[in-house]
Order: structure tokens, then sequence, then C-alpha cells
């Protein structure tokens, strides 16, 4: 993603006539941002259901401390 953040960055310095190459960057840097995210929340809710009631509980315990019980 650093990669690609940096080329859009210096494709937004250049040239007039570099806009869409710019935007087209753009589209590219929000994709993969996209897939890490939904990476993220899938890998997330599998470890989740993989966990006893017990452990889930433990788990939203330590998410919210300050959540009355």
């Amino acid at each position: 993603i650093q990669d690609e953040m940096e080329t859009m960055a210096t494709l937004s310095k250049g040239a007039p006539d570099d806009e869409q190459r710019a935007l087209a960057q753009l589209d590219k840097v929000l994709s993969i941002e996209n897939q890490v995210k939904r990476t993220q929340l899938e890998l997330s809710i599998r470890i989740k259901n993989k966990l006893t009631a017990e452990q889930q509980m433990k788990l939203q315990e330590l998410r919210n401390p300050h959540m009355p019980r």
C-alpha cells in the first residue's frame, strides 16, 4: 500500500495532464485498502466464531472495559 500511496502522491504533484493517472492510482489504493479491511474483518469474525461462549464474553469485556456486566 505504501508504494502505491507514494506513486499517487508523485502523480498528484505532477502536471495537470496527470490527473487521470492520479485518479486511477487513487482507485488502485482504495481497492487495496478495501481488500485489507475486508480480510481483517473476515479473519476477526472467523476467530470469534471459534471461541466458546465464555471466551466470547471475556473478549467483549476486554474490548469494552467500561461496559456494565
